[in-house]
């Protein structure tokens, strides 16, 4: 009967740590991106590298625009009533919304805003690189 307890004891601490571990990597990835407030990102989720578009090339794969798609649906005119009932979220907006203005046309013609809004959140370095190009 101890074994039981103690093969029970030992199957539990492996499902345990399991799941901690996933839960802890998801969380690693998430503090690495830059999020709105509230985002749980999926744990299946693919994160697609947009640099090739910097120098012409297609990508290896293959993405649409709504598979970039991760902001909540909020059309243009009804932002400003997200300034008092998620202020969090409103300011993720607007501070995305000036990197996205900020950006040289060069970039803008290279990329879509919902490309560029997939940079802003999910790829910190190509963001970076993109408000240095003239």
């Amino acid at each position: 009967m101890k074994h039981l307890y103690f093969l029970f004891a030992l199957v539990l601490m492996f499902f345990s740590d399991a799941a901690l571990a996933q839960n802890n990597s998801s969380k690693g990835n998430q503090e690495k991106y830059n999020l709105p407030p509230g985002y749980q990102m999926p744990v299946k989720m693919k994160i697609f590298d947009l640099s090739h578009k910097l120098n012409g090339k297609q990508s290896t794969e293959p993405y649409t625009q709504e598979d970039l798609r991760f902001l909540k649906n909020i059309p243009e005119s009804e932002i400003e009533k997200y300034k008092t009932i998620t202020p969090e979220y409103y300011q993720y907006y607007i501070t995305g919304r000036a990197f996205i203005s900020s950006l040289s046309p060069k970039v803008k013609s290279v990329y879509t805003d919902a490309e560029l809004w997939y940079i802003y959140a999910f790829d910190q370095k190509l963001k970076t690189k993109l408000t240095i190009i003239k």
